[in-house]
């Protein structure tokens, strides 16, 4: 029984993968000196804000939040800003789906400049070893179970 219930809190990332990552390195230092940081490994997550198949690869824009112990992205309104998350092959945009939260460790290879509104922006690319997609906020998978009197109403965003 105990173990059944320190499994849901163990991180998404196997633990082979988290040895090679810097949990010391924070965004927000990538994002002001991405140079820096080249060929170093990390763990970010966040939001997905767009996926793009490209020949061999896909590449998912991902709008950076902070990560609970299961490295869990749980800060939407509290971005340093965002990264591009390269993966190998093609991932479908309908399951890689703008909204989804994702977490991902591999290795920073350097940065890419694309248009953000009027403006350019300066993404951290990073070359995925391991990622996790996580469902919609909103939605609970778990089942629930109550015991009452009387009728109910159930509703899932």
């Amino acid at each position: 029984m105990f173990l059944a219930l320190t499994a849901g809190c163990a991180p998404v990332i196997s633990k082979d993968t988290l040895k090679t990552v810097d949990r010391d390195i924070r965004f927000q230092d990538v994002v002001k000196d991405p140079g820096a940081f080249t060929g170093r490994s990390v763990a970010f997550g966040g939001t997905i804000m767009d996926t793009e198949n490209r020949e061999g690869t896909t590449v998912i824009e991902v709008l950076q939040e902070g990560l609970n112990s299961q490295l869990r992205p749980v800060a939407p309104d509290e971005s340093a800003g965002r990264f591009l998350a390269e993966l190998e092959g093609f991932r479908d945009p309908a399951i890689y789906a703008p909204g989804k939260g994702i977490t991902i460790a591999g290795e920073i290879t350097g940065t890419e400049r694309r248009k953000l509104g009027k403006g350019s922006y300066n993404y951290p690319v990073i070359k995925t070893r391991e990622h996790y997609l996580w469902e919609r906020r909103g939605y609970d998978p778990e089942p629930r179970i109550g015991i009452g009197i009387g009728l109910g109403y159930w509703h899932i965003d």
